[in-house]
């Protein structure tokens, strides 16, 4: 069963002020009653210097009904990984690595993401928090990280079972013929424990009664393209995105000459913004001329953001995918806005139907109403993918 908690996550390109919008959200959401914790996911954390004080690996006190915790990646590492990092450790050090060398190289690239993810459902089940806000890696990042439970239940379903079979037939006959480590019942088994584990996480980030993410922009050209793309890889991994927050306005106040160029650019990207991201809400901060930093500051920025509103509400609920009969076929969709036709594939492997959108792969095991029909059309219209699935509707 889900926890009852809010999750809210951050994201956005680097730089643009991402870190003081979650803080200050978080700081908002604590005034008006709600237990809240604030996490970093970025393995450079920045919310100590936000709050202007020293958050700890574990559940700091900031102020009333307000944490905020800062992953530590070794912590992790033991709780989740223990069995396997000994193996990879062992597997490299026979391999001819120094000791210390294997050590590190046993905590694979990715592994912060997977750690962070498993410190969200954690902290999920603490009673202290109903609110919990993630302060994401940059955009990239958090792309790979909320990949990552997709990717394990493919490799999961596809690969991992008939792995273990395999090793679990050869290591007696492998023993008396190499003398490379193999992988033991308990390694298999930490990796199934960490992958059930995964799941998990996954069942609350896409349940859009719980978790939406809110996209953090500046004005400007190639940080507006950069959120584009973003946002349609989180709406092809179906995560409910309900809000754009627009951080660096340059105030109305400024009357020197030399802004007024720059204020007309800010108008223009404003007008690309409200027209790009419609329906979802378009909420705006202006460039402050001091730092954003400590609790006080936080709370005047958080204020002028949300103007009234609990920053914990569910701001705008997007459809997720869509399966409906018409006209004696199938057809699926999912709203991808940004994406070009150019960019996309689409191909069914199976059971599988398979969605690639430049770099961006994702593989969907279809429902039974809809693996064994064949795809035979296409097409991206009006920000949304419509695939067509030949079969009479009442089959």
């Amino acid at each position: 069963m889900l926890p009852d908690v809010r999750v809210i996550l951050f994201t956005g390109k680097g730089g643009v002020g991402k870190t003081s919008v979650a803080a200050a959200t978080s700081v908002l959401s604590s005034q008006m009653g709600h237990g809240t914790l604030i996490m970093s996911t970025d393995a450079a954390h920045s919310l100590s210097d936000a709050f202007d004080m020293n958050i700890r690996p574990e559940p700091t006190e900031i102020n009333k009904k307000l944490w905020g915790v800062e992953i530590d990646i070794n912590e992790q590492v033991g709780r989740h990984w223990g069995a396997i990092h000994d193996f990879l450790t062992q597997f490299l050090k026979h391999r001819g690595f120094d000791s210390i060398i294997a050590d590190e190289l046993a905590i694979m690239p990715g592994m912060e993401e997977i750690f962070s993810l498993l410190a969200v459902r954690h902290y999920a089940e603490d009673e202290r928090f109903n609110t919990i806000i993630i302060d994401c890696a940059p955009t990239a990042d958090t792309a790979r990280l909320l990949a990552i439970p997709d990717i394990a239940q493919w490799y999961m379903e596809k690969v991992f079972h008939i792995e273990r079979k395999i090793v679990k037939t050869i290591r007696p006959f492998a023993k008396r013929i190499i003398d490379t480590p193999l992988p033991t019942e308990r390694v298999f088994d930490s990796v199934e424990i960490l992958y059930q584990s995964i799941l998990g996480v996954r069942d609350l980030l896409v349940d859009r009664t719980r978790t939406t993410i809110r996209m953090v922009v500046n004005p400007e050209k190639m940080v507006i393209k950069e959120a584009q793309r973003a946002y349609t890889f989180l709406s092809l991994f179906d995560f409910g995105i309900d809000a754009v927050v627009v951080n660096r306005l340059l105030p109305e106040k400024i009357k020197d000459p030399f802004y007024d160029k720059w204020k007309e650019i800010q108008a223009e990207h404003m007008a690309f913004i409200h027209e790009s991201f419609m329906p979802l809400p378009i909420l705006t901060v202006h460039f402050w001329d001091e730092e954003i930093i400590g609790y006080d500051l936080l709370s005047k920025m958080a204020k002028e953001i949300y103007n009234k509103k609990d920053p914990t509400k569910i701001l705008h609920k997007e459809k997720p995918i869509n399966i409906y009969p018409s006209d004696g076929h199938y057809v699926m969709e999912m709203p991808l806005p940004f994406a070009r036709r150019e960019d996309m594939e689409t191909w069914i492997n199976e059971d599988e139907l398979v969605i690639k959108f430049k770099n961006f792969k994702r593989n969907i095991i279809l429902p039974r109403s809809l693996a064994k029909r064949e795809l035979y059309k296409a097409e991206l219209k009006d920000r949304t993918l419509k695939l067509f699935f030949e079969g009479e509707t009442n089959a």
